[in-house]
């Protein structure tokens, strides 16, 4: 019984000191770790009760030099080169500017900007601090397609967003969940009815230009609300009224029998007035 013993305490050394001595050198190459000194800026305006988060992804130039051993399967990967933003989130209307460098490295291991996500997260119920998020991203190439918006004579390059809410019953408490969802209006901030008809919040930019402009991101909050689901709400000169499903599917029979419905502790018939 010893001899198993005795391999299985060796054995049980050999994968703490190799860990240890893993976290050792991860922890000497994060003294390494750095930005390049090119970089471009993403700044813009927010509505109250909104924040954004700008994720850079860096795809890696060499993956020989940038393998990071995975003790789960005792074999190695790419190691991940990503750097996350977030704005400060506030309760009025609020300017933010971030700089996104175009490399990062980490030791020998170097990479380059390929894309940044972002993602816009609204608040909307202070007293339960309930959320949503919703994305885009700048997608970044060595050099801007033809049909790719360029940057001005400042060296601008001017983006729109407009967020706007879905609405609809909770299917977890008494009360109204929202969704966002964020797309690109055209120069007069108007955009299709049908969601599947809008553009993505975002732009392809060209690496061999990119060092030293901005990117000017301007987020609107549309005022309009409206249902997550068609043919479960219906609007009337009072506002939205749910309404019973059939017995073959949850959208509204024909003529319509309305239903009530939470809100703060209060039984209502219309959204967003509660009463009619």
């Amino acid at each position: 019984m010893k001899l198993p013993l005795l391999l299985c305490l060796s054995t049980l050394t050999l994968t703490a000191c190799s860990f240890a001595g893993h976290m050792a050198k991860e922890g000497a190459l994060s003294l390494t770790e750095r930005s390049g000194r090119e970089h471009f800026t993403l700044e813009g305006k927010l509505p109250a009760n909104f924040e954004l988060m700008a994720s850079a992804q860096y795809q890696v130039l060499d993956e020989e030099k940038c393998q990071v051993r995975n003790f789960g399967t005792s074999g190695t990967s790419t190691r991940n080169m990503t750097q996350q933003q977030t704005t400060e989130l506030k309760n009025y209307p609020h300017d933010f500017s971030l700089k996104i460098p175009l490399t990062h490295h980490v030791g020998s291991c170097h990479s380059e900007l390929y894309r940044v996500a972002l993602y816009v997260t609204g608040h909307y119920d202070e007293l339960n601090d309930r959320q949503s998020r919703h994305g885009g991203g700048l997608g970044i190439v060595d050099t801007r397609p033809e049909n790719a918006p360029a940057f001005d004579n400042e060296g601008r390059l001017y983006l729109r967003g407009m967020c706007g809410w879905m609405f609809q019953i909770s299917r977890l408490y008494a009360g109204i969940d929202k969704l966002l969802h964020c797309s690109q209006p055209d120069e007069n901030w108007s955009q299709d009815y049908d969601l599947s008809k809008r553009k993505g919040l975002g732009v392809t930019l060209g690496r061999d230009e990119l060092a030293g402009k901005t990117v000017m991101l301007e987020i609107r909050e549309d005022p309009q609300e409206r249902p997550s689901v068609r043919r479960r709400w219906i609007e009337t000169p009072t506002g939205w009224k749910p309404c019973q499903g059939t017995e073959a599917s949850e959208r509204c029979q024909e003529p319509p029998i309305f239903k009530t419905f939470q809100m703060n502790g209060q039984e209502c018939t219309v959204y967003p007035n509660c009463t009619e």
